[in-house]
């Protein structure tokens, strides 16, 4: 097979792939990028290399920069990388559902999505919703939120170069588990 056929075999199926991991089926974000959203999101890249002291400084109270990314992953634009049904499926089939918590102390639901992010988040997950939010910093860079963008930036390198449960990764799960609900409760409702 030759170079092109391949490189085309692996488009189709990374654009199949992408569906399957998140929400993006229908939207600008289904396909990989192409040329031209490739460039700017490497020259927003760029950009964003010239705040280096700014990201230093945003990465200096993990908690702060936590909550600051959650915020961030919690805006509509991102509804497309909210985890898929499949992999909410997985996660309910292998760990059943989750706590329902009523004391924010109590650690379950925390605890819950721990779990959770182990059953689906493999390497390849990790990659694909990383590749995929970095698509937005031409966006946030272009609007000149270089601190969201620095954010989105390092969320992508931490889910990609780590094991943690990133604000990303997490984000994604909870709203791909309340439109799952949502959804679902709705489905229930009607056939009954």
């Amino acid at each position: 097979m030759g170079e092109q056929s391949r490189a085309r075999r692996e488009r189709r199926e990374r654009a199949t792939y992408l569906a399957t991991v998140s929400n993006c089926e229908g939207t600008w974000l289904e396909r990989p990028p192409d040329a031209e959203e490739q460039a700017k999101i490497d020259a927003a890249g760029r950009v964003l290399r010239r705040f280096r002291l700014e990201a230093l400084q945003l990465g200096a109270d993990q908690d702060a920069f936590n909550r600051f990314s959650l915020e961030i992953f919690r805006d509509e634009r991102f509804k497309p990388l909210h985890f898929s049904d499949d992999l909410i499926e997985m996660i309910l089939d292998e760990i059943g559902e989750p706590p329902v918590v009523e004391d924010e102390n109590d650690p379950s639901f925390t605890n819950y999505l721990l779990r959770a992010l182990g059953v689906v988040a493999s390497s390849r997950v990790r990659r694909v919703m990383a590749e995929q939010a970095r698509r937005f910093l031409p966006q946030y860079v272009d609007a000149g939120q270089y601190k969201e963008a620095l954010a989105i930036e390092h969320n992508c390198y931490m889910t990609v170069m780590s094991n943690a449960a990133t604000p990303l990764l997490v984000q994604m799960l909870v709203s791909g588990l309340a439109r799952y609900y949502e959804e679902h409760e709705t489905d229930e409702a009607v056939t009954s």
